[in-house]
């Protein structure tokens, strides 16, 4: 009988190469449900690894137990109890790269789940519709890929260089009892905990006020991991008072946020308010916090738990630490939101610093972290979920304020926290009231960004935002700055992908210039499609051929436009779906493509073009080119009138 836990460092080529292995989902795991940003993310990261000739590459954990063999069973079967949503992706980009794997991956008394596994490629609507879903987005994702060398250095790097630890649990391992574990017991350290603890460690004794500084560290620190939690609640919790001098007595406004002015009014040691989950000031003191169960949240908190943060607390920190620097060249480099590098970056930052600059900057980066927590909570779109939002919530941009409720039983009034649109003008400000213009603005054009980049390494519109002063400003103008710095970095990332090189056709053409044109179809810049003011954005990530690039040869018009025309790759005859989409309209014609509604209203691209077509024009190689040249005017109308120098030729 195995006593203790048997772990094994594998290469991904060698997870699938064991030839009498199978890996079985249990019935208790959910089904496959990786989306476009976890799938896209493994594959962003991997490829961003490959390229800079990373020695390897480590994924993470696969825990599994062994079953019990049956009579006459030659194979041996892992139960797969945590990593399945892992390893069914890389089974699937394995078979996607034509690699034949060795090992079998099943689903325990879920069928439908294990013929999806056999045949990818195929469209169904049973249990094996995740899967097949995946399956999608990672043949959109690598399609992507410029040449067949990038692609072959990829299929080498998963295979060979990326890892995990596959991790046998002992015989007879209670689950209930492990899960149990996993769940109250915390975690493994983490790099955010060792870049804390480093961090605290360069504060210097000054006045022997060091522990009180480190203490305010932790602070602050903590209330900003708190993602799903606006700051005005997490920094002081319970403690309206408090919260009232740091963020007003209105609690929309960040009066205090020197580290000096933190430091004075930070809940003193004893008091619950003050208390940090890590003190200590080295990585050994961080080890021992992940013994302890987390604490959980106060009552006063849970109302505005119902937001969720588009970015997680390590991303967060590296938009942080890229607002301390301060903007130069290459600040759009992905590798600067690489929170698998977090630890590198902020040694980068503070070891060539001298102990007292490092103290310095160290309380330097807790003011801009918190200023930047306070923008993101509540001057950047969140997924709202209520009970009228639906199951994936909506897209959402507001404010926490002070309110007032009166009890009737009680007959008191109650100070509590109201959520009002982000940049609303009137002084009269509740929860329902309709989204305003300048609200709405910001919101569409920050939606339009949140689909465009998936990834939270390219999120650098995000820093932009965090960046600029607009908490020094009052609301009506803020949101006219916004508005600004969100469109003209819309602009310059659209001139580089579109207009500064040979024109893209085809995958090449980057999402930006998709849902830019989107955003100013819907604002009225087409003179053939009125102004959409309800049009929203949804996660799209597939290039949709409004011709099909092979076409039913039993509908009429099939030939207007061949595989070998060079109109079928040209923008006018292509628009952004999301991969269902895409596999809904599969080959059929643009007449029937037209009237499929539900799909059509995704783009308002793809709007103009079904309009073109229900009006009677037949879409051949004329009707794209002519399309075509239309959006591209659109695009350098806009780009032009803002000041953009864009020199570009006609047909």
């Amino acid at each position: 009988m195995v006593t203790s836990l048997e772990a094994t460092l594998f290469a991904v080529s060698d997870v699938f190469g064991e030839d009498e292995t199978h890996y079985e989902i249990p019935i208790y795991q959910r089904n496959f449900a990786w989306g476009v940003e976890q799938i896209e993310q493994l594959i962003d990261d991997v490829w961003a690894a490959a390229q800079a000739d990373a020695d390897d590459y480590f994924l993470g954990n696969l825990i599994v137990a062994r079953k019990p063999p049956k009579p006459d069973m030659k194979h041996v079967t892992f139960e797969v109890v945590d990593g399945q949503q892992r390893l069914t992706t890389l089974f699937m980009l394995l078979t996607y790269l034509g690699v034949d794997s060795k090992t079998r991956l099943t689903y325990q008394s879920r069928r439908n789940a294990t013929d999806a596994l056999t045949r990818l490629a195929t469209s169904d609507d049973d249990e094996g519709a995740g899967i097949h879903l995946g399956f999608r987005v990672i043949e959109s994702r690598m399609g992507k890929f410029a040449t067949s060398d990038e692609r072959k250095a990829f299929q080498e790097f998963l295979g060979e260089r990326v890892q995990l630890v596959r991790a046998i649990l002992p015989e007879r391992t209670d689950l209930n009892k492990y899960f149990e574990i996993m769940n109250t017991r915390g975690q493994q350290l983490e790099q955010v905990d060792i870049v804390k603890a480093r961090l605290m460690s360069y504060l210097r004794d000054e006045a022997g006020e060091v522990e009180a500084e480190r203490a305010c560290l932790a602070w602050v620190w903590d209330a900003c991991a708190e993602m799903e939690s606006y700051v005005q609640m997490a920094l002081t919790p319970g403690d309206t008072e408090l919260r009232d001098t740091i963020f007003s007595p209105t609690w929309d406004r960040l009066q205090l946020s020197k580290f000096h002015e933190l430091l004075a009014k930070r809940p003193q040691a004893g008091d619950r308010r003050g208390t940090s989950r890590s003190t200590g000031v080295g990585v050994r003191d961080a080890l021992r916090l992940y013994a302890q169960a987390p604490e959980q949240p106060i009552e006063e908190d849970s109302e505005n738990r119902r937001f969720e943060s588009p970015v997680k607390f390590p991303n967060l920190l590296l938009h942080a630490l890229k607002v301390l620097r301060g903007a130069g060249d290459g600040e759009d480099v992905d590798g600067h939101l690489d929170d698998s590098k977090l630890i590198k970056l902020f040694e980068a930052e503070f070891k060539p610093l001298t102990e007292v600059q490092r103290s310095d900057r160290t309380k330097e980066f807790v003011e801009v972290l918190l200023r930047c927590k306070f923008i993101l909570d509540n001057y950047v779109l969140k997924r709202e979920f209520t009970a009228t939002n639906g199951e994936d919530g909506a897209w959402s941009l507001k404010r926490l304020t002070r309110g007032e409720s009166v009890s009737r039983r009680e007959g008191r009034t109650r100070v509590n926290a109201r959520f009002p649109n982000a940049f609303s003008p009137t002084k009269e400000e509740w929860e329902d009231t309709p989204v305003d213009d300048a609200t709405r603005e910001v919101l569409l054009l920050q939606s339009m960004f949140r689909v465009t980049y998936t990834s939270p390494r390219t999120m650098h519109w995000i820093t932009r935002v965090l960046r600029e002063p607009i908490l020094d400003t009052p609301r009506e103008h803020a949101a006219a700055s916004m508005r600004q710095i969100l469109q003209d970095y819309a602009r310059r990332k659209v001139q580089q992908a579109y207009f500064a090189k040979d024109r893209p056709v085809g995958f090449n053409i980057e999402r930006i210039v998709f849902t830019y044109l989107d955003y100013l179809l819907a604002k009225g810049a087409s003179p053939d499609l009125a102004a959409d003011p309800n049009f929203t954005f949804v996660y799209r990530n597939s290039v949709e051929h409004f011709f099909p690039q092979y076409a039913n040869r039993d509908d009429e018009g099939w030939d207007l436009v061949t595989p070998d025309d060079e109109e079928l790759h040209m923008f006018g005859n292509l628009a952004l779906v999301s991969v269902s989409t895409n596999s809904k309209f599969s080959n059929n014609l643009p007449p029937y493509k037209a009237n499929k509604t539900e799909i059509v209203r995704q783009s308002t691209k793809l709007q103009l073009m079904a309009k073109l077509v229900k009006s009677g024009t037949t879409w051949d190689r004329a009707a794209i080119k002519q399309h075509d040249q239309a959006m591209v005017d659109v695009l350098l109308k806009e780009l032009r009138e803002a000041g953009h120098d864009v020199q570009h030729s006609r047909y």
